[in-house]
């Protein structure tokens, strides 16, 4: 659903109409409804957890549990929960995100009812894990949300508004708890919270569900629509190949570590270090909330400046917030008196609150529309990685128990830092990558109605794609177009990238910026045998055979996508000897003793009874002589005249020449030329490229090509 085909805007209860006036200033005169619901999800949610932490020491001390053991509880809590988060982000992208939303609220309210009824450690175990179920839609699904309902340039003060829930929430929570935990029990706090969230959650039955990627470009998004959901796998290789966001993650790793443990390591420093009672725990609790919230309200103003100055800037800004947060802490941890730690503390957090507003307009920037929910959710994985492997693992959860509160806390600040570092190196990519997740959506709607339209016969479609082998690139931003039922020569020296080219498109290897479509689809992140399904078969030079094997055995193998269909395989064994008659002579030969022209023969039949809609054919005159390859190039005219489309890998402009009309040079992993192969004559810069020696004899003096030229024959790269 797009907004102009919402619901009419709800008035508002109350008659809070200067409320709902501020929030669509916010929202750039788009409905405010939506937005508001999420708040109020989100603020009562955090409520509970800001509870929960100002009175883990009465928890603790009701359960008789050690500090090991109240952070064990946190930290399965969290780890289970954050887990189920990628499913919930996956399914958050193919699913109406709404239901998400009001299920989420709802399991979130009867959970944190229940936490106050626990009378055992397993109880308040698995009530805690329900509750964190329920919350699980505030990250992922009411970002994607948000992301779809307002448009890029108001999402920087959208998401602050947004943001500003849990940190209200962190606000009245640990002060409502600890005068509820004075006045009654630490068990009152949780059960009263089931009735606004349980009317919240209701009231979210009534948000639109908008168009993914509406917001982005509608029109694009709307021609989009109806593809199918991109697989997980497919999902998370599109992800990681987006720099910003896999440095995102990986600052994620040290983050986790920081961040998680002072959920259980702040109220303990003030009871233990101070004698803090519950409701003064409560009173610093929320006064810190309110300095995180001002910070926060300020850097959504700051955010619109820093994106005016450059994409990145913001991520720049945040990297340096949490590498601030690290000596923050260290100075609180040392406070010698109560004042000083509260002066600490608040300042501290009113740097923190300078974050979310950056990061998250930052990463709904770079997310591709179609796996915006599961970007959001995917870093939680490295959260979890980040508790596990750095804090647990190392001995770091043991430092309060062995050596004190306050080491505890020190223990943490370089972690900090560290992430700080890792995201801010991330600025840099922000631009190409929020560029490129636009291009995937309108390219991919382009060729979507082209095809359905009729308009194009274009079949294969590689835009701007980069490939890299760990870290040395080889790919830089290659364009290249293949037409349906064409036969396009694909020239270079050694090691300019050719065959690198064939495996991105393939799915042998992904790439690490770009987009490759076929027949209108994103196949960007395929698996080769997803990519061989579609009809794209790659035949590459001198490797295609089983030489152990026997040319029957290898025919039959390359049956493998059609095994189940007898007639098919009985009719392509007949038009398989009708165009390779020499093979039916050698059935029982090992492949191996073949002469390489007869193996290329066999490559080439194992590629056509794979029924390919585009054959990729790598390196067809490798080492072989010209009447050899004269003869093979034959066949490969034959198999183009019966419909299929050949891309056709060569160094040899002889080889171009004799059965191609369009060629693409390549140079050190760039496109240097794009054209018809006869204007490749005039240019002698390429003729030097490939041939290095000898380019003169190609071309006479009246500038034609010399067909008995000898520089098809070379080695193997």
């Amino acid at each position: 659903m797009s907004l102009a085909s919402a619901p009419a805007e709800t008035r508002l209860p109350l008659g809070l109409e200067r409320v709902r006036s501020w929030l669509g200033k916010s929202t750039g005169g788009l409905m405010v409804f939506p937005l508001v619901v999420l708040f109020l999800l989100f603020f009562f949610d955090e409520f509970d957890t800001a509870a929960f932490n100002v009175l883990i020491p009465d928890i603790e001390k009701a359960f008789h549990l050690t500090d090991s053991g109240i952070f064990a509880i946190v930290i399965l809590n969290v780890s289970v929960v954050l887990l189920i988060g990628i499913p919930v982000g996956y399914y958050g992208d193919r699913l109406p995100r709404r239901t998400f939303v009001w299920v989420g609220g709802i399991v979130a309210g009867i959970f944190s009812f229940l936490t106050g009824t626990a009378g055992a450690v397993a109880l308040l175990v698995v009530y805690r894990f329900g509750n964190g179920i329920g919350r699980l839609v505030n990250g992922p699904i009411h970002r994607s949300l948000l992301s779809d309902y307002y448009r890029p340039d108001d999402r920087p003060a959208v998401f602050s508004v947004h943001q500003n829930a849990p940190q209200l929430g962190a606000v009245f929570g640990p002060i409502a708890a600890g005068i509820l935990a004075s006045l009654f029990s630490w068990r009152m706090a949780f059960m009263v919270l089931i009735v606004p969230i349980v009317a919240v959650a209701l009231l979210s039955l009534r948000l639109p569900e908008p168009l993914r990627g509406g917001t982005d470009d509608l029109e694009a998004a709307e021609a989009v629509a109806a593809d199918r959901p991109m697989p997980f796998d497919r999902a998370a290789r599109m992800l990681m190949a987006v720099k910003t966001l896999r440095r995102q993650y990986a600052a994620w790793l040290f983050i986790g570590a920081g961040y998680i443990p002072l959920a259980v390591y702040l109220p303990l420093f003030l009871k233990r270090a101070f004698g803090v009672a519950p409701f003064g725990r409560g009173l610093f609790s929320g006064a810190a909330a309110a300095a995180t919230f001002a910070g926060l309200h300020l850097s959504k103003r700051l955010t619109f400046k820093w994106l005016a100055k450059d994409l990145g800037d913001p991520l720049k800004k945040a990297g340096w917030v949490l590498f601030a947060v690290g000596p923050g802490l260290l100075v609180y941890a040392l406070s010698p008196t109560l004042v000083f730690a509260v002066v600490a503390g608040i300042a501290v957090s009113f740097v923190a609150g300078f974050f979310y507003v950056p990061f998250l307009t930052v990463q709904t920037l770079v997310s591709p529309a179609r796996v915006r929910s599961l970007s959001y959710s995917f870093g939680d994985v490295f959260i979890i990685a980040g508790v596990w492997l750095l804090f647990i693992l190392t001995g770091v959860s043991r430092v309060s128990d062995n050596h004190g509160i306050r080491w505890g806390l020190i223990a943490t600040v370089p972690f900090w830092v560290i992430g700080g570092l890792v995201l801010r190196s991330a600025h840099r990519f922000v631009k190409e990558d929020a560029n490129y997740a636009l291009e995937v959506l309108q390219t991919a709607a382009k060729l979507r109605a082209e095809r359905l339209g009729a308009s194009s016969d274009l079949l294969l479609v590689v835009r701007n794609l980069s490939v890299a082998y760990d870290q040395t690139q080889v790919l830089f931003g290659v364009d290249l177009e293949v037409r349906e039922g064409e036969l396009v020569a694909l020239l270079g020296t050694n090691g300019a990238g050719k065959s690198t080219l064939l495996k991105a498109i393939s799915g042998l290897v992904h790439p690490i910026g770009g987009a490759v479509y076929f027949a209108g689809e994103d196949i960007t992140q395929y698996q080769p045998e997803e990519t061989a399904q579609l009809g794209i078969i790659q035949m590459p030079g001198g490797k295609s055979v089983f030489p152990t094997l026997t040319v029957k055995e290898n025919i039959d193998l390359a049956t493998w996508l059609y095994a189940s269909d007898r007639k098919y395989i009985d009719d392509s064994m007949r038009q398989i000897f009708e165009i390779f008659p020499v093979l039916a002579s050698r059935l029982d030969q090992q492949a191996g003793s073949l002469s390489g022209g007869e193996q290329q023969m066999l490559s080439l039949a194992q590629a056509f009874i794979a029924k390919p809609r585009l054959l990729m054919i790598d390196e067809l005159s490798l080492g072989l002589a010209p009447v050899v390859v004269q003869m093979l190039l034959e066949i490969v005219k034959e198999i183009h005249q019966r419909g299929t489309t050949i891309i056709l890998v060569e160094q040899s402009v002889n080889v171009a020449l004799t059965v191609a009309r369009h060629a693409y040079f390549m140079e050190k992993g760039e496109i240097r030329f794009d054209g018809a192969t006869s204007e490749l004559l005039a240019r002698a810069d390429i003729l030097r490229s490939v041939f290095l020696e000898g380019a003169s004899s190609l071309v006479g003096r009246d500038g034609s090509a010399n067909g008995n030229s000898d520089a098809h024959r070379r080695t193997e790269r």
